[in-house]
């Protein structure tokens, strides 16, 4: 198939996307980036700022729908697979690749990871686009340059992961050699992505480099290195992605040499070996999120593809490729058959989507008993995907600081927390003694209950307790009658 027919055909992906951001339900980590979105900055404590700038002009354009909000992840979503089919020579092996779990499910769901995959498939484009001019002899101008200090700068101020393409982008021409003729442009390069991406240099200079250490803590800590956490990335991977991208690592390290000759498929190779090893080495060492490493296979399936033309006159071959993309093609069909109706194989305490579902509709029955009891202060909870989805429901929350681990909302510049007319929303399943004992509330008041059930199985209660003063009388609605979610058989608040 031409790159133009693949082209059009992928535009075919943009509703099937549309429609998967429409079913599946907001989750936490997104809700909490939109939050950002309503509050723009340089940089945020969790994470760089791209993700909350392209939902801003998303939701100014759409509103504040989930569909608006998922927007730039499923525009970013067809692009990666345009970048990927225009990288791969044939293109046979595509549609197994688009079936994934990484391009159907977690593409339309906008995170970090959004702005980073975006970019980075840009910026291989771009790689590859440079070394073909400079292997024919004609000098990239200052204009080419520019553009990837532009594509690398954006890709930095989505997700600190960028910093890999870095490394392995200068591998490519270091392994390219005479850097005369690409040094001074290089250089150029570097120093515009510096400045696009130095908001989040700003932001750590006024805050100490707090926000800084605490990713580099979080992402190169190594608490439990051994075999355990190697396996468990291993096969998280390959329930992702499947068996292919491990047998395309080891096959560029054994043919590294010819890669690496080859102006087109040396910066393929070092985006791909170079962050995957990494990845490999850093899974050894101690617990990887499964999403680390998704960059890298942007260049694995072009690799992929050279490897499969050279065999695919080979029905064993054939059937060895196509199998490897078995796992993930299973997982996607697995996935779509839960979203319509749940599978019982999924214990309720792992399903997340439906478990997801419930607490949206906690948040719900929170916002309307506030109503009810005509309350519009500040609500404050104890970690940032309580606070987050609260808000999301037009509830003034707020983190309440110490409670767990920092974020942005404990950040803000923010009242100081009005103890005398203070509500909490306490989940019960965390590992606090307390409100009174987090945060030096006052007495309970009175408290409503709502229950967390999933698939029949009760997993925890949670909260709404009045500490204030006079109390605002939860637990009832306005005409006397007891909240339709409220638990009759749950244990007492805590004290």
């Amino acid at each position: 198939m031409s790159f133009p027919r693949f082209a059009c055909w992928s535009l075919c992906l943009v509703p099937l996307y549309l429609l998967l951001a429409a079913v599946v339900p907001p989750f936490d980590d997104e809700l909490y980036y939109w939050c950002w979105s309503r509050d723009l900055q340089f940089s945020y404590y969790d994470h760089p700022p791209m993700v909350a700038y392209m939902i801003r002009a998303a939701t100014a354009c759409f509103g504040d729908g989930i569909v608006a909000i998922r927007l730039p992840a499923i525009l970013s979503s067809w692009v990666v697979v345009v970048a990927i089919g225009w990288l791969s020579q044939p293109r046979d092996l595509l549609p197994f690749v688009i079936l994934s779990p990484m391009l159907t499910f977690t593409a339309v769901l906008v995170t970090p990871d959004t702005p980073l995959l975006l970019f980075w498939s840009l910026y291989l484009v771009w790689l590859v686009e440079m070394h073909r001019r400079l292997a024919s002899g004609s000098a990239p101008g200052l204009g080419w340059w520019a553009l990837g200090g532009v594509i690398l700068g954006c890709g930095v101020l989505g997700k600190y992961t960028t910093g890999l393409a870095v490394i392995a982008g200068t591998a490519s021409f270091l392994a390219a050699g005479n850097p005369r003729r690409w040094i001074l442009g290089y250089t150029l390069k570097g120093v515009i992505a510096f400045l696009v991406a130095s908001p989040i240099l700003i932001y750590n200079i006024q805050r100490d480099f707090e926000p800084l250490r605490y990713q580099w803590g979080h992402s190169m800590s190594s608490p439990e290195p051994g075999l355990k956490m190697f396996g468990e990335f291993v096969g998280g991977q390959i329930l992702l992605l499947g068996t292919v991208p491990f047998a395309v690592f080891v096959w560029a390290l054994r043919n590294r040499r010819e890669l690496l000759a080859d102006s087109r498929l040396r910066p393929i190779a070092c985006l791909f070996v170079i962050p995957f090893g990494f990845f490999l080495f850093k899974a050894t060492r101690g617990h990887l999120e499964g999403n680390w490493a998704f960059p890298c296979y942007l260049a694995c399936w072009p690799l992929a593809a050279v490897w499969y033309s050279r065999v695919r006159e080979s029905a064993w071959w054939r059937w060895g490729f196509r199998s490897g993309f078995a796992i993930p093609v299973g997982a996607t069909v697995f996935l779509a058959i839960h979203v319509i109706e749940p599978v019982p194989l999924i214990p309720p305490s792992l399903d997340r989507a439906t478990r997801q579902v419930v607490k949206l509709e906690i948040a719900r029955n929170v916002a309307a008993e506030l109503r009810s009891a005509g309350y519009t202060g500040p609500v404050y909870a104890m970690n940032y995907q309580w606070t987050a989805t609260l808000r999301w429901h037009g509830i003034d929350a707020r983190q309440i600081p110490g409670a767990t681990r920092p974020s942005h909302f404990t950040q803000r510049d923010e009242q100081p927390m009005d103890t005398s007319r203070a509500v909490v929303f306490l989940d019960a399943g965390l590992p606090t003694t307390g409100t009174a004992d987090v945060a030096g509330f006052g007495l309970t008041r009175s408290a409503a209950s709502f229950v967390m059930q999933v698939r029949g199985w009760k997993c925890t209660v949670c909260w709404l307790v009045d500490c204030s003063e006079r109390g605002i009388g939860l637990g009832r609605h306005r005409s006397g009658d007891v909240a339709g979610r409220l638990d009759p058989n749950a244990p007492a608040p805590p004290r």
